[in-house]
C-alpha cells in the first residue's frame, strides 16, 4: 500500500480550519470597517460551470474561480501555471517540450505525451475542449476568468474528466471604445509587449470587436555550451494574436466568434543526468580520450551549464470558436458552440541527457570502431486537428424546475513521426565496455470520434432544499493506422452511461451545504509504443460533501469539501526503456481509491488588507495493480509498492495583499503569494526491476514565494497607467518538475523549474 502520513495531512486541515474559525470569531466590527474607496466586500464571482451563469457560492460543486485581476496579479500566462489556483491541483510541463501539459486533480492525471493518450482532466477554452494535453500549453492572451472543477464531470463535460475540468473563459469585446498596452522587462533577457483594441459598438448595429496581440521572449536559465543565450534550455520566443467579434442588439439572438493564433519557438528545460550505472558512467567518461567532448556526469543538483544536443521545438496552434444563442421564450434558450483547432509541433533532437559530441568504441552496427554515441536522442513531428459541435437547450418550468439538454460531437485526427537513437552499453569479456548504437522509429496516424447526449435538471422542493440529477451517454470510436515499430491497423469502440446526483441545502442566504455522487469515465484506446492491441476505459465513482459560506457582509468566504473516489480499471503507463527504445506499455492494471479534503478561504479583515488561502490533501491508495514482471514474465500484483506518478498528496497556497488608496492619484499595493506542493514521484513502479533510479529522481516537496509591488490607475494626461515591480521564486528555490528513469539503458534524468526571475511592467489604458 502507498504509505501516507494520514495524521499529518488531516492535522494541517484542522489547523487551517482553526485559523478560519478564529477569523470568523473576530468581532463583527473588525470586519465591517469602511475603507473609504477600498473594497468593502468580496466580489460575487459569476461562473458558467453548469452551462448557466450562476454565483460561485450557489453552485453545488467543488469549484474554484479566479478573475482577470488575479490572473494578472499572479502572472498566469498559460495552463502550466495553474497550480496555485485551486487545492489538489498541480500542473507542469513535460521533459521534452514546453507545449506538453501534465495536469493532476485530486491525484488523477496523465503524463504520457503520445497523441493517442487522453488526459483525465479536460481543458476547455470558451466551451471547446482541447483534445490533446500535448499542445495544451499555449498563450492565454486575454482571459476573463479561469474555472477549475474538481472531481468527475461526466454529465455536463463528458468523457475524460474523471479528475475534473479546467475551463478558460476569454474576455468579450467591450461596449466602449478603448485601448490597453503593456510593456514588460525582466532578467535573463525577458521582455513582453501586449496590446488590445476594443472598437465598442459599431453604430447601433450591436456588433463589437476586440483585437489583441502578444509578443514575449526570454533566454534560458541553463547555459548551453553549444548555443547562444536565446537558445539556452528554457528559452522561448512567442507570438499570439486574437480576434473576438460579438453581436448583441438586445434582441433574442446573440453570437460570438473568436480566432486565436499562437506560435512558439522554444527550447525545453534541460533534462540532465541524475543517476547512472557505474558501467554507463565509465563508458561515456572515456569520450574525451577518444576525441569526443568531455562527459558531463550525473548530478543531484540543478546544473548551471550543459552541452545538450537539441536545437529547439516549434509549436503552432490555430483555433476558431463560434457560439450562438437564441431565446425562443423568456424561459427557453438554444445554444450552439462550434470549435475547430489545429496544432503542429516539431522537435529537433530531443535531448534527454544534457550531453552532446560524445564518442566511444562501438561494435554494432559494423564495422566496429570509434564513433559518435548518445545516451538518448530523437526527433518528433506531430500534427493534430479537431472539430467539435455542442448543442444546448436551457429551460425553466415555473419557479421550481430548471434543465439543460444537450448533444455533443467530436472528431479528430492526429499523426506522429518519432525517430529515436541511443547507445546500449555492454561489457564484453576480453574487450571491455562497448557500445551498440540502436535506432527506433514510431510512425502512426490516429482517428478519434465521440458522440454524446446528456441532460441535467434541478428541482427545488422549497426555497432551501433542491435536487439536481444528470445523465450522459457517450459512444467513442478509435482507429490506429501504424507503420512502425509495428505495422498494424486497430479499431475499437467504447460506450458509457454516466450519472450525477446532488442534494443541496441553502441553510441561510450565505451558507449552503451539498452532497454529491458522480461518475465519470476515461475512454480506452491504443498506445503505438506498446505491443498489445489496446486498453479498456477506466471509470470512477466519486462521493463528496461540501459547504460554501460567507460572513460579515461578504467580507469572509470559506468553502470546504470532503471526498472519496473509487477508480476501477486504471490505465497504467509504465516506461520500458531498453534495446527497443524509450517505449511504454499501457494496460488496465488495477483499482485505486482517493480520500481527501479541500479548503479555501478569502477575507477582507481590515481596511486595505485582502487574504486568501487554500489547502488540499488526498490519500491515494492502490488496492490492486497488476503488471508483468520482466524477470519472471508473470503478471503480479504490485499494489503494495505502487506510487502515483506526477501526483502530490498535499497542496497549499497562502496569499496576502495590502493596498493604500490615493497615492499619486492611484492605488499602491503590496502582494505576496506562497504555493506549496509535497513530494512527487515520477514512476508508478519504483525499484528493481522496473525503475531502479526512482529514488534518485523523485521531487521533494517545496514552496515557491512570489511577490509584487504595484501602483495602479495613475492619471496621465487623459489616460491611466499602472507600474509593477514583480518577482517569482524569490527565494531562488531549486525544485524538480519532471523525471525519467530509462531502466535497462542504465541512467535517469531530471528536469528543474525556473530559478528566481524578476522584472517590471507598465500598462497604459486609453
Amino acid at each position: 500500500m502507498v504509505r501516507v502520513n494520514h495524521r499529518a495531512g488531516f492535522v494541517r486541515a484542522l489547523a487551517l480550519l482553526g485559523v478560519s474559525a478564529a477569523a470568523i470569531s473576530l468581532p463583527a466590527a473588525a470586519w465591517a470597517q469602511d475603507g473609504g474607496n477600498q473594497p468593502t466586500a468580496l466580489d460575487d464571482i459569476i461562473v458558467t460551470a453548469e452551462k448557466r451563469s450562476e454565483s460561485l457560492q450557489r453552485v453545488p460543486l467543488a469549484i474554484s474561480a479566479v478573475s482577470a485581476d488575479t490572473i494578472e496579479t499572479r502572472r498566469i500566462t498559460d495552463a502550466s501555471m495553474l497550480s496555485a489556483v485551486a487545492p489538489n491541483l498541480t500542473t507542469t510541463t513535460g521533459p521534452s517540450t514546453k507545449g506538453h501539459l501534465i495536469i493532476q486533480v485530486r491525484g488523477v492525471g496523465e503524463s504520457e505525451p503520445i497523441l493517442t493518450a487522453d488526459s483525465p482532466v479536460g481543458v476547455y477554452v470558451d466551451g471547446v475542449i482541447v483534445g490533446r494535453s500535448t499542445g495544451a500549453v499555449f498563450e492565454l492572451v486575454d482571459l476573463e476568468r479561469i474555472e477549475v472543477l474538481r472531481g468527475p464531470q461526466g454529465t455536463l463535460y463528458g468523457r475524460n474528466t474523471t479528475g475534473g475540468a479546467v475551463s478558460l473563459i476569454s474576455r468579450k469585446p467591450s461596449d466602449e471604445f478603448g485601448m490597453e498596452m503593456t510593456g514588460s522587462y525582466g532578467n535573463r533577457g525577458y521582455w513582453q509587449a501586449k496590446g488590445s483594441l476594443d472598437t465598442g459598438e459599431l453604430g447601433n448595429s450591436g456588433l463589437k470587436a476586440k483585437f489583441s496581440y502578444l509578443h514575449k521572449q526570454a533566454d534560458g536559465f541553463v547555459n548551453s555550451l553549444n548555443a547562444k543565450s536565446s537558445r539556452d534550455p528554457g528559452a522561448y520566443n512567442t507570438d499570439a494574436f486574437r480576434i473576438a467579434l460579438a453581436f448583441d442588439n438586445g434582441g433574442p439572438f446573440r453570437a460570438n466568434y473568436t480566432f486565436d493564433w499562437s506560435e512558439m519557438e522554444a527550447v525545453a528545460t534541460l533534462s540532465q543526468l541524475a543517476a547512472a550505472r557505474p558501467d554507463v558512467i565509465d563508458y561515456f567518461s572515456n569520450s574525451a580520450a577518444l576525441g569526443g567532448t568531455a562527459f558531463i556526469p550525473p548530478s543531484s543538483e540543478r546544473r548551471g551549464e550543459a552541452r545538450p544536443d537539441y536545437t529547439g521545438t516549434y509549436d503552432r496552434s490555430v483555433s476558431h470558436t463560434f457560439s450562438a444563442e437564441a431565446d425562443f421564450t423568456d424561459n427557453l434558450t438554444f445554444r450552439s458552440i462550434t470549435g475547430f483547432r489545429e496544432w503542429k509541433n516539431r522537435i529537433q533532437n530531443t535531448d534527454l541527457d544534457g550531453n552532446s559530441g560524445l564518442r566511444g568504441l562501438v561494435v554494432s552496427p559494423a564495422p566496429a570502431g570509434i564513433k559518435e554515441v548518445w545516451l538518448f536522442g530523437g526527433d518528433n513531428d506531430r500534427k493534430q486537428h479537431q472539430f467539435s459541435q455542442e448543442f444546448n437547450l436551457l429551460g425553466q418550468a415555473g419557479d421550481s424546475f430548471d434543465y439543460v439538454l444537450g448533444a455533443f460531437y467530436f472528431n479528430e485526427e492526429a499523426r506522429e513521426l518519432n525517430p529515436q537513437w541511443y547507445t546500449f552499453v555492454r561489457n564484453i569479456p576480453g574487450t571491455g565496455l562497448v557500445g551498440i548504437n540502436l535506432t527506433n522509429t514510431m510512425k502512426y496516424r490516429h482517428r478519434n470520434e465521440s458522440k454524446a447526449v446528456f441532460g441535467q435538471a434541478t428541482y427545488r422542493f422549497t426555497d432551501q432544499l433542491s435536487f439536481t440529477g444528470g445523465l450522459r451517454y457517450t459512444a467513442d470510436e478509435k482507429k490506429l493506422y501504424q507503420e512502425s515499430p509495428f505495422a498494424r491497423q486497430l479499431e475499437r469502440s467504447f460506450s458509457k452511461l454516466n450519472y450525477s446526483a446532488t442534494l443541496t441545502y441553502q441553510a441561510t442566504p450565505d451558507i449552503m451545504a451539498y452532497g454529491r455522487i458522480a461518475s465519470g469515465y476515461k475512454a480506452g484506446g491504443f498506445n503505438p509504443r506498446a505491443i498489445n492491441d489496446g486498453y479498456d476505459p477506466e471509470s470512477v465513482t466519486n462521493y463528496e460533501v461540501g459547504v460554501k459560506s460567507e460572513f460579515f457582509d461578504r467580507r469572509l468566504r470559506f468553502n470546504g469539501t470532503v471526498f472519496y473516489a473509487d477508480l476501477k480499471d486504471k490505465q497504467l503507463n509504465q516506461l520500458v526503456a531498453g534495446t527497443g527504445g524509450a517505449s511504454s506499455q499501457t494496460i488496465n492494471a488495477g483499482k485505486a481509491d482517493f480520500k481527501g479534503v479541500e479548503l479555501e478561504m478569502e477575507a477582507l479583515p481590515f481596511d486595505g488588507l485582502r487574504l486568501n488561502a487554500s489547502f488540499g490533501y488526498v490519500d491515494r491508495n492502490f488496492s490492486e495493480l497488476l503488471a508483468l514482471n520482466p524477470v519472471t514474465n508473470l503478471i503480479e500484483d504490485y499494489s503494495d509498492i505502487a506510487k502515483f506518478s506526477y501526483s502530490a498528496s498535499t497542496t497549499a497556497n497562502v496569499g496576502g495583499e495590502y493596498s493604500i488608496p490615493d497615492v499619486a492619484g492611484g492605488r499602491l499595493s503590496f502582494r505576496l503569494d506562497w504555493a506549496y506542493k509535497s513530494r512527487v514521484r515520477f514512476n508508478i513502479l519504483p525499484g528493481e526491476p522496473f525503475s531502479p533510479n526512482d529514488a534518485a529522481i523523485q521531487a521533494p516537496g517545496y514552496g515557491l514565494l512570489d511577490g509584487r509591488i504595484m501602483l495602479a490607475n495613475v492619471p496621465m494626461g487623459g489616460t491611466e497607467a499602472s507600474f509593477t515591480l514583480w518577482g517569482k521564486n524569490l527565494t531562488n528555490k531549486e525544485y524538480r518538475t519532471a523525471g525519467i528513469d530509462f531502466g535497462s539503458l542504465g541512467f535517469a534524468t531530471s528536469n528543474y523549474g525556473e530559478p528566481r526571475s524578476y522584472g517590471v511592467d507598465m500598462k497604459v489604458k486609453f
